[in-house]
């Protein structure tokens, strides 16, 4: 019986709903729309139940340019293991307060507006692949000319399960859903966090 209803109480966990995606109120200073980065992520990925839902965006003016941290979100972030995801879930969910996966980057522009530097901390996948398993949480710090282009765009590749990026693909046999980061919504990551942590 206590068996029973401990994992009564784990499913419920699992099945919650994350809360509702927040809207703050802008300052002045808000990421103009732009087509900055193209995204390229696995198909597999959005039809397990992570598709990138928003795009969340902070804009600092700096001596040398300005400065924008983007934090996007994704429906899900689920283990290609079911029996691992069970737990991960679980893990989550305690941890974070909502299913959303929510993974930030800072990009550091020039003041021409078109390159920039993209700092990747503890998001850069490296050579990991979307199977990787465990991920490593990576470092790096890519220059705007490194990374592929399509039609003027550069290109960043989602790389793993839980959403690590790289500027290389590391999964050439898994089609590719591309997202144009052009549209923001207002909003740091600090704001995200506090606003999850306090559902």
């Amino acid at each position: 019986m206590k068996a029973y209803l401990l994992l009564l109480c784990l499913a419920m966990i699992v099945g919650c709903q994350s809360p509702p995606l927040p809207e703050f109120k802008p300052p002045d200073s808000i990421c103009p729309k732009t087509d900055l980065l193209l995204l390229a992520q696995p198909e597999i990925d959005i039809k397990s139940g992570n598709s990138l839902i928003a795009v969340y965006c902070k804009n600092d003016i700096t001596p040398s340019g300005s400065e924008w941290e983007v934090s996007l979100v994704f429906e899900d972030e689920i283990h290609p293991n079911s029996w691992k995801d069970f737990f991960y879930r679980i893990y989550r969910r305690i941890k974070y307060g909502r299913n959303y996966d929510i993974e930030s980057f800072t990009i550091r522009l020039e003041p021409d507006g078109r390159t920039f530097q993209l700092d990747l901390k503890n998001v850069y996948s490296g050579s990991q692949n979307f199977y990787q398993d465990p991920v490593e949480h990576k470092d790096s710090v890519l220059a705007s000319h490194s990374l592929e282009n399509k039609n003027s765009v550069p290109v960043v590749y989602i790389n793993t399960w839980n959403h690590m990026f790289g500027e290389k693909d590391t999964n050439p046999d898994l089609q590719k859903q591309e997202h144009l980061l052009s549209e923001f919504r207002f909003g740091s990551r600090r704001q995200l966090d506090l606003y999850f942590g306090s559902r």
